[in-house]
């Protein structure tokens, strides 16, 4: 009984926004688990999508064939040139969305570009006396790269 009231705690907590219950290496990975889902999906609905257009212009084609067969009127009209031409463009979109290489590229992890920071030794305290002390030993150093205009010139 008292596990489930720890449990019962413990999401109370994490609705009520009490306490950080996960981690910020789990959000990076679970929001690149979305991403590569996100991708998925778009792919999956590319290829079924360009599936069913391409069904659909196919019976259409069809169609307007007999049509044209049973009329004794030309076999090309522009109206078929134009359905051979969306058939083209979806099996070209049904190629891409199928192309093993598309699907590769969903699992390989991107690169990111840490941005610079400045190296943490310890705590934030001592990073920002270091800071302060570099700081001190640059201008010094400034100072003494300048030549001395209050300082008369020694024969």
């Amino acid at each position: 009984m008292n596990d489930i009231f720890k449990i019962g705690e413990f999401f109370l907590n994490y609705f009520i926004g009490r306490g950080n219950m996960i981690s910020e290496k789990s959000l990076e990975i679970s929001a690149e688990i979305l991403n590569q889902l996100r991708r998925i999906l778009i792919l999956v609905a590319l290829m079924l999508g360009s599936l069913a257009l391409f069904c659909l212009g196919m019976s259409h084609l069809i169609e307007r064939f007999l049509n044209n067969i049973d009329n004794g009127a030309a076999l090309f009209t522009p109206s078929i040139w134009f359905i051979l031409g969306f058939l083209a463009i979806c099996a070209g979109v049904m190629v891409y969305a199928t192309n093993k290489s598309n699907w590769l590229d969903i699992f390989k992890a991107e690169k990111k570009e840490a941005p610079a920071q400045v190296p943490v030794a310890g705590n934030q305290l001592e990073s920002v006396i270091s800071l302060l002390i570099l700081d001190f030993i640059k201008e010094r150093e400034a100072k003494r790269a300048q030549p001395k205009k209050d300082q008369p010139e020694r024969d």
